[in-house]
């Protein structure tokens, strides 16, 4: 091969590998862009991405409201009296919580509060969240001690709306989407469980719960649904 022949191979592999370094930098720069994108249109989608057995798998479980909810079982707790449970969610970043009733119909209905922080530089301000649901008598209990058929299931569904501020840029903005509240009632009558929050049912944010029953004295219907939400 004559030297100008091997020269201008040797340009032509070179600029090989720059249109390769140009191709695969522009292709990262393009992903970056996407993420944040997707980061600023839907701020949720900071959550954790979703798994088996979520609560949105077990909507078949709310009973519509002109339909009857099955009482519990004899071995399950009676709702002979309205409850609430006033459930706190405190962590070294969190503070707020849930009130949640049960009324003697076997319906569940209430509110979800608070200030979060989902990263170190968001906060999450609960300006709104709705939830309705019922319990579920037909739901077992089951963990690595096997089954305990007395713990009453209970699932509810509803909408939130949250303000979201960034300290490092000082935007703010608003992230809607689904909440879900269950847990399990004992004998006891306390309650155990979480709250689930989601903007597409692919990714999410749980907080975990737990509250002693006390009698409600008035059960109130927390006026119109925020337009949207419900």
């Amino acid at each position: 091969m004559k030297k100008g022949d091997v020269m201008r191979a040797t340009e032509l592999k070179r600029m090989s590998r720059v249109n390769r370094s140009g191709a695969a930098l522009i292709l990262m720069l393009l992903v970056v862009v996407v993420i944040g994108v997707l980061i600023w249109l839907r701020p949720m989608t900071l959550m954790r991405s979703s798994t088996k057995g979520m609560p949105w798998d077990e909507e078949r479980r709310l009973v519509r409201h002109d339909e009857d909810v099955e009482p519990p079982k004899e071995e399950q707790p009676e709702i002979l009296e309205n409850l609430v449970f006033r459930g706190l969610i405190e962590t070294e970043l969190d503070e707020g919580g849930i009130t949640l009733y049960f009324l003697t119909d076997g319906r569940i209905k209430g509110v979800w509060g608070g200030t979060y922080k989902p990263e170190p530089e968001i906060t999450w301000e609960v300006t709104g969240s709705r939830f309705k649901g019922n319990i579920d008598p037909t739901k077992i209990y089951r963990d690595e001690d096997g089954e305990d058929p007395s713990k009453l299931y209970f699932i509810a569904k509803g909408g939130f709306l949250i303000l979201e501020t960034n300290s490092k840029t000082d935007r703010i903005k608003t992230a809607t989407g689904s909440i879900y509240v269950t847990g399990w009632l004992d004998n006891e009558y306390k309650a155990v469980g979480k709250v689930t929050i989601t903007s597409d049912k692919e990714t999410y944010w749980e907080y975990l719960w737990q509250a002693k029953a006390e009698k409600a004295l008035m059960v109130p219907d927390f006026g119109r649904p925020l337009p949207g939400l419900f």
